[in-house]
């Protein structure tokens, strides 16, 4: 196994944002110590032409095409083909800032004493802002100002570096979870560093590996937002389960308390000039689809198969 890093992208039908994130990474890549990995999970746009292209000028990338849909599907073909010690997950969208491979190259040459890092994550916006928008909205940053191990909470998928020999040992991805083309799955990464924990290996967060990432136009209205919060309660239930019965009694609590708060909302929407009707609806609606999202997982859990 080569020593270094595999800087592993799984794109689909997103060319754009790749070629963005792409002439970000590639000259940072190092011949010998780092590769860039570009899988492509069944991409029918110019995918393939542009990383090939980019093969002839440059042996520092490949191409590998992953024949299963499915987030986890990609992410699992990437190591597997990898003879890397690590592999680093980054999204398609994201947007690596200079001297960002060194920072990861320095990261476990001087303190790889863990099995996974990870680090903060920006989001870049195109065009103005929703003013419903919450702040933190497409953030992720802890506290830490130097790299420290977490015994709990979880590092992100858009920014992952972690050790080939636990995705071995642990068989990788969950393949029933992680998007898969338009569906929204989630908790594939959560699903893992839970059974890394579990197994003996150490994450930490590290906050030199921050990295911007693009938010996506289609995500800012109400309803992917409302989508987005029951797909990921209800796939978290597959890894950090709570009981039937816990579950019901908080969405009948959950249920009650809007009932409550319903009139509440709609007088700030009606007198207030800037509590807005999407701000209104999302306060209104994300408690319940959160609470009804975790009891449909709780409910799929009691209906898998005993293994």
């Amino acid at each position: 196994m080569n020593k270094g890093i595999d800087f592993c992208i799984c794109t689909y039908n997103r060319i754009d944002y790749l070629r963005t994130c792409i002439d970000q990474l590639l000259p940072q890549i190092i011949e010998g110590k780092t590769l860039l990995t570009i899988v492509d999970n069944g991409s029918n746009d110019v995918t393939k032409e542009y990383v090939e292209l980019l093969q002839k000028e440059s042996k520092t990338i490949r191409y590998v095409f992953a024949h299963e849909k499915g987030l986890s599907h990609a992410r699992n073909e990437g190591w597997r083909t990898s003879t890397f010690e690590w592999i680093f997950y980054l999204d398609d969208d994201c947007l690596p800032q200079e001297g960002w491979v060194n920072s990861a190259l320095m990261l476990v040459e001087q303190n790889g004493t863990f099995d996974a890092y990870g680090g903060p994550i920006d989001p870049i916006f195109q065009g103005d802002l929703p003013d419903w928008l919450p702040d933190d909205f497409g953030r992720f940053e802890m506290s830490f100002q130097a790299t420290t191990k977490l015994n709990s909470g979880f590092i992100r998928g858009g920014c992952f570096l972690v050790k080939k020999k636990a995705l071995e040992k642990l068989g990788g991805f969950d393949i029933a979870l992680g998007v898969t083309g338009k569906v929204l799955r989630y908790g594939e990464e959560f699903d893992l560093q839970v059974r890394m924990r579990h197994a003996g290996f150490s994450i930490a967060y590290a906050p030199t590996l921050r990295i911007g990432h693009f938010i996506r136009t289609e995500k800012l209205n109400v309803r992917w937002m409302l989508q987005s919060v029951y797909a990921r309660h209800r796939d978290k239930m597959g890894f950090n389960p709570i009981s039937l019965g816990q579950s019901s009694f908080n969405l009948i609590r959950t249920s009650f308390g809007r009932i409550i708060w319903m009139p509440v909302h709609l007088i700030q929407c009606m007198t207030r000039r800037n509590y807005s009707w999407q701000r209104t609806c999302l306060d209104i609606s994300q408690p319940l689809v959160k609470t009804f999202g975790e009891w449909i997982g709780t409910w799929r859990n009691l209906k898998k198969p005993k293994s």
